[in-house]
């Protein structure tokens, strides 16, 4: 007999003895930031503007004015201008508000017109923190700096589309986002080790710096599989009694990547750019189906429940200029004013899907443990397209203990409409920041930031997310098998179609230390 196939799935000092032993204890709380707790080092797949609290106040810029160790993460040209031992921790926390009301699905039993209606769909899972946290040194050294850190990327790591219950996120069986998505986790963090060095020209300065980093990546999901025997017409019938939930979680992996950086200094003015490559991921972990009641006298399981997602990650090109002017009535080294205008362009048009393999197959505990269903390799269309985003930010040394910032940004979408999903949130953006540096002592800032960041509404009408109808002949990733009612299109109904809305808040706070 055949039984449904898992499938559509989805898938951060006064002498020189001082000196040296604030350096040793600085890279000792770093490395226990590193290796003791990455699991507060969180994103998702798309990055939201932007990583540490004065880059969120700037409007998301930093590749061209960065004074301090997030230099590391934006642009390692700019370390040398990190005078002296600076330490550096900052935390977002950013809440993704996303809504969905998805149309009526109507279909047909015999001649009766049958209409099912949908509760709509808002992520539950509330403010989300992204740290990162950073050291770097001079040596005493005009010209040389070197940074070690941890930086949890700018993003969203957890979504619940259903209800939060003692804290474990609930199905909502009549939620409109089911075969979507029910609940994510998503980790990542970027260990990172870095120098820049600066080159007195005859006009002006020339600065090169690299970064190395570890990028960890964890992730777990949840969502809804159509488990029901097909009719020969869409639409389908989507019965909550007759789906099944898979789980797959434990999904881990470890990838090197970096960050080039230049930069070029004349009276103010500066230019500068830095380069991260893309990242390929392919993490191995544990797959988990719960199976419709309808079929639980068969006591099914998985013969092998190791599975394997591959999926990519854009890199991005981070260019721009600014200027700065005067200097700062309480921090001399600081100037009184500042202004950048950034770029940034992301190749997400190389995430064309998401594939998912599965080791084992379905099992019968009633037939004797034999495997009685394939699961094949499963992929999920995106089509992603790449992406730019124009950043504008700026600083005013208001008074000798406070500087004002301020910002604003535009950015294109790498979801088009067809493809609008509940797992990442990337249409087009817009976004206004503010922010403030308390200067506390001359070795002791504090910063405060925050930046709203909309989309506008989307109404989708030809929408390109399927559920799954895993007991269909017509099978994927081309879908043109002869049992494929409109060659290239997956069977099931489209799962997007509806009026969608979305908006972030991002508030951040951020303390400095220098020696």
């Amino acid at each position: 007999m055949d039984l449904p196939t898992v499938s559509q799935t989805f898938f951060a000092p006064s002498d020189h003895l001082h000196r040296q032993l604030s350096i040793g204890g600085m890279l000792l709380v770093v490395s226990w930031w590193v290796l003791g707790t990455p699991e507060r080092a969180r994103a998702a797949g798309f990055e939201i503007p932007e990583s540490t609290t004065l880059s969120v106040a700037r409007g998301g810029t930093g590749v061209v004015m960065k004074r301090d160790p997030s230099a590391l993460y934006f642009n390692p040209a700019l370390l040398p201008r990190a005078n002296g031992v600076q330490v550096l921790a900052d935390a977002n926390l950013v809440d993704l508000n996303i809504d969905f009301q998805r149309d009526d699905l109507v279909y047909f039993q015999g001649d009766r017109r049958q209409t099912e209606s949908f509760d709509p769909t808002s992520n539950a899972a509330g403010p989300f923190p992204v740290p990162s946290m950073a050291v770097s040194w001079d040596f005493g050294i005009d010209d040389l700096t070197v940074g070690l850190g941890i930086f949890g990327p700018p993003a969203y790591g957890e979504r619940c589309y259903g209800r939060i219950d003692n804290g474990e996120c609930q199905l909502d069986r009549d939620g409109a986002a089911r075969h979507m998505l029910i609940e994510s986790s998503l980790l990542q963090a970027y260990g990172t080790l870095g120098a820049g060095y600066r080159f007195e020209l005859p006009t002006g300065q020339l600065s090169v710096g690299a970064s190395a980093m570890l990028a960890y990546q964890r992730n777990r999901f949840r969502l809804a599989i159509n488990a029901e025997v097909p009719t020969p017409n869409p639409p389908w019938q989507e019965n909550p009694d007759e789906e099944a939930i898979f789980e797959a979680r434990e999904l881990s992996s470890f990838n090197a990547t970096g960050v080039l950086g230049l930069a070029y200094e004349l009276d103010g003015f500066r230019i500068a750019a830095s380069y991260r490559p893309p990242i390929s991921w392919e993490s191995e972990g544990r797959a988990e189906v719960d199976f419709p009641d309808n079929l639980e006298d068969l006591e099914l399981g998985l013969s092998d429940d190791r599975v394997t997602l591959r999926t990519n990650q854009a890199g991005s090109l981070r260019f721009g200029w600014g200027y700065e002017h005067g200097q700062h009535p309480g921090r001399p080294d600081h100037p009184r004013f500042d202004v950048t205008v950034n770029g940034i362009w992301e190749n997400w048009s190389i995430v064309e899907s998401f594939e998912i393999e599965p080791a084992g197959d379905i099992t019968s505990e009633a037939f004797g443990s034999q495997e009685i269903q394939d699961l094949r390799t499963i992929q999920q269309p995106k089509n992603f397209r790449d992406t730019f985003s124009l950043r504008v930010g700026g600083s005013w040394g208001a008074l000798e203990w406070l500087t004002l910032h301020g910002g604003g940004l535009l950015e294109t979408a790498a979801q088009s409409e067809a493809y609008t999903n509940v797992d990442f949130v990337s249409w087009e953006r817009y976004g206004a920041s503010l922010g403030t540096s308390f200067h506390i002592d001359k070795w002791l800032d504090l910063k405060l930031a925050y930046m709203f960041i909309g989309s506008p509404s989307r109404d989708v009408e030809n929408g390109r997310v399927y559920n799954q109808i895993p007991l269909s002949q017509c099978r994927g990733p081309d879908y043109q098998d002869d049992a494929c009612q409109e060659p290239g299109t997956p069977p099931g109904n489209p799962q997007n179609e509806g009026e969608w809305s979305s908006h972030i808040h991002v508030a951040s706070a951020g303390v400095s230390l220098t020696f």
